[in-house]
């Protein structure tokens, strides 16, 4: 029952998965024991990680169906204990969620799965990070861009186990000392400096060797005096206050825990030594981020983590301690933390470490939760609020204890980066919050109101962060606020200048480096900069947010939606999403700049081969079409048809040597094009658009249609003799004309020909 009630404190039961909804408690245990996982307590042995084998799947080929109204892919016969998916080099990045039939017959939740991005070099991957299942024999597969589905051109990497881990053994860890003496340790007990058990009647027994302290710290050991014991309250797994089933303090074991108990004199694997070189705090390229020891430094297992899930906008940070001794070196920090995440992970089942940062005595700062330095990752802290809180722990137990200098400016330098890169500028504001979970100090459904930085015990029955640093708070936030103010605040300014969170929404990604340029991304925008270039914020759509690349440079504008396309412009070309795909075009003629009404229109029918353009790069966007270079066009774009060419012309003012023969024959063979009274073709002639009209009617195959629209238009007459075919010119949308006219008379020049093409080869498909 320790453990029921442990997770129940502990657990993120109202976190809902970002893609579907779907939520799963994160201190829900997985149906496998957790102590299946873990190096058994007795004769010194262990697992050995078997070597993993990896299954790649075209999703094409594998089942569609359909779930709650979602096209799936269902990939059966593969069984994996990790999921990745991937596409082709170049292509847009989809929103892809994964979900697992476990050994016991039930699906797992839906996860979604966020694009890997390389925060070292700022690259973005052609594939999802992923997603750690355990054992499935089953996977299904969402893949979609602005709701339509694209799984047909993403691969599943299905990873798993072959041989039996439960059978292989492993050696024990150097460093293993009796469970009983652990148990002591962990009750106040400890040992004494040379090594041995220490005489609990001791009252400095539980402190570390100083002289070894010293050596192994460059900083001089804070004088805290004597650590002591507060009375234990409920306990979520992060404050480390309450009881234990193996992973805390004094609380019974069941063998699988960290520090647990069991017979007297087995050995348990110390964490062991974490190399000094890998404490050294990195810069991660994050602009206003503090220097941090990362996930790799301290040790995490990548592969025992799931895939965690995200929120849409940070409302707060909370404050944490860990519990226990406030007496460790540098490098126990970090064997500290790893023994964190061994609890949450293996012991509790949780998707990862449950605190974003941890801070340790020292002032570093270390990387917690996967994922969620620039993302909003939910993470397994306080019940009832972890979806959209950032949680920091300071490591020990500030019960009556202050936590040093240098960690409490950790706390408030990482808390300031956190709120100041999601535009969250003033701490004391607040935010509101809905209950919706049992077991914190509201009743579920209530509506709170709690500050933007707020301790574990204001919203669940605990006393964490403890009394010592819970008195700190007030200062802590003003020294949140002076460091908000003196922040990286460049693309906060473009954020407020182009209306804020009315017109772009929420930081789902605060800004980071790629490339050489730096991109926050929010629910309804993006903010970029460059090197010695200010930060540009514009709206923009999903799926164009999703495929931004550094070359695409700074946006121009807003996002621009017209019938069923989207376009938005940036530095080195035009984002373009339409027909369900999203492509970037960069300007080819000198004279057709981004800013150009038809610059898409003549791009793509440069693209595709049918307008080439002229020496020079030159599209002559105002020069005159003329009829030989529009029979030319429309030949091209039909699919340049096989044709062979009469030997004998069928006018009289061009010949077989003429460039564009077959072209213009074809025209005259499929009945598009008729000789003039005196028998010429007159080839230089600039083009009217009636005659226009008439060619393009009789490309798509002359389809029955009545005249009368083109009798609205103030200069065609009831007799004239192209008014069907500017009726259907109208009526497909190809040329409305201009108001009451529509010119049928006049040249089109070749821009306005570009438009022509475009429209008619969307009526013909």
């Amino acid at each position: 029952m320790r453990r029921r009630s442990l997770i129940a404190g502990s657990a993120l039961a109202g976190s809902a998965l970002l893609a579907t909804g779907v939520a799963r408690a994160d201190g829900e245990k997985d149906s496998r024991g957790a102590e299946e996982d873990r190096p058994p307590a007795e004769g010194g042995t262990g697992r050995r990680a078997a070597e993993p084998r990896t299954t790649a799947v075209a999703l094409r080929d594998a089942e569609l169906v359909e779930r709650d109204g979602h096209p799936v892919r269902r990939v059966v016969g593969h069984p994996a204990a990790l999921v990745g998916i991937t596409w082709d080099e170049g292509d847009v990045e989809p929103a892809v969620s994964v979900r697992g039939l476990q050994v016991d017959g039930a699906w797992s939740p839906w996860h979604e799965l966020e694009v890997a991005v390389d925060l070292d070099t700022g690259v973005r991957s052609s594939g999802t990070e992923p997603v750690f299942f355990a054992d499935v024999t089953e996977v299904e597969v969402i893949g979609e861009l602005d709701g339509a589905d694209v799984t047909e051109g993403l691969y599943a990497h299905l990873i798993d186990f072959p041989a039996d881990p439960k059978q292989a053994p492993m050696a024990l860890d150097e460093g293993g000392i009796p469970a009983d003496e652990v148990a002591r340790e962990r009750a106040g007990e400890g040992r004494g400096a040379d090594g041995t058990p220490a005489d609990p009647a001791d009252p400095t027994a539980s402190q570390e060797n100083p002289e070894r302290v010293a050596e192994e710290s460059a900083a001089p050991e804070p004088q805290e005096g004597g650590e002591q014991s507060s009375d234990p309250g409920p306990s979520d797994g992060g404050g480390a206050t309450g009881p234990s089933d193996g992973g805390g303090t004094t609380g019974p074991s069941d063998g699988g825990g960290v520090g647990g108990t069991g017979t007297r004199g087995t050995a348990v694997p110390a964490l062991g030594p974490v190399p000094p070189t890998a404490l050294v705090p990195r810069d991660l390229g994050i602009p206003g981020a503090p220097t941090l020891i990362t996930r790799a430094q301290w040790g995490a297992d990548e592969g025992a983590v799931r895939s965690t899930s995200s929120a849409t906008a940070l409302q707060s940070v909370v404050l944490h301690h860990t519990a226990g001794t406030n007496n460790y070196s540098p490098s126990q920090a970090a064997q500290q933390i790893r023994g964190i995440f061994d609890y949450h992970v293996r012991v509790l089942g949780w998707a990862d470490i449950g605190y974003n940062v941890l801070v340790d005595r020292y002032g570093q700062i270390y990387e917690g939760r996967h994922g969620g330095l620039t993302r909003n990752i939910n993470g397994a802290h306080a019940l009832g609020f972890n979806t959209g809180s950032f949680g920091i722990s300071v490591m020990g137990d500030h019960s009556s204890l202050q936590a040093s200098a240098e960690a409490r400016e950790a706390v408030m330098q990482v808390a300031a980066w956190k709120l100041l890169s999601t535009f969250l500028a003033d701490v004391h504001e607040t935010s509101s919050w809905t209950v919706g979970v049992n077991g914190t100090r509201w009743d579920r459904g209530t509506r709170v109101t709690l500050p933007r930085f707020f301790g574990h015990r204001d919203v669940n029955w605990t006393s964490c962060p403890g009394d010592a640093l819970y008195s700190a708070m007030d200062d802590l936030r003003w020294g949140i606020q002076t460091r908000i103010d003196s922040g990286w605040r460049y693309h906060l300014r473009a954020f407020v200048d182009h209306g804020g969170a009315s017109t772009l929404g929420s930081v789902l990604m605060s800004a980071q480096k790629e490339g050489d340029h730096t991109i926050t991304r929010l629910s309804d925008g993006l903010i970029v900069s460059g090197p010695g270039l200010p930060a540009r914020a514009a709206t923009t759509t999903d799926s164009i947010r999703r495929s931004w690349r550094p070359h695409w440079g700074r946006p121009l504008e807003d996002v621009v939606h017209a019938d069923d396309r989207y376009t938005q412009r940036f530095e080195a070309g035009m984002a373009v999403r339409e027909n369900y795909r999203n492509r970037f075009v960069t300007p080819y003629f000198v004279d057709v700049p981004l800013t150009h009404r038809y610059f898409l229109e003549i791009h793509d029918l440069h693209e595709q081969g049918i307008i080439p353009g002229w020496p020079g790069r030159e599209f002559r966007v105002k020069d005159d079409t003329t009829r030989n270079q529009a029979i030319t066009f429309l030949y091209r774009l039909l699919g340049s048809p096989r044709f062979t060419p009469p030997t004998r012309s069928p006018f009289t003012d061009i010949t077989p040597r003429h460039a564009q023969y077959r072209e213009v024959t074809w025209a005259h063979a499929q009945g598009i094009l008729e000789p003039y009274s005196d028998g010429t073709f007159r080839p230089s002639r600039a083009v009217r658009r009636d005659e226009l009209s008439r060619f393009l009617y009789r490309g798509a195959g002359s389809p029955r249609w009545s005249p009368q629209r083109a009798y609205e238009f103030a200069d065609v007459s009831s007799s004239s003799a192209y008014a069907t075919e500017i009726a259907w010119m109208a009526d497909t949308e190809i040329s409305a004309g201009w108001g009451r006219w529509f010119k049928p008379g006049d040249p089109v020049n070749h821009e306005r020909l570009a438009a022509l093409l475009t429209r008619f080869q969307g009526v013909i498909g």
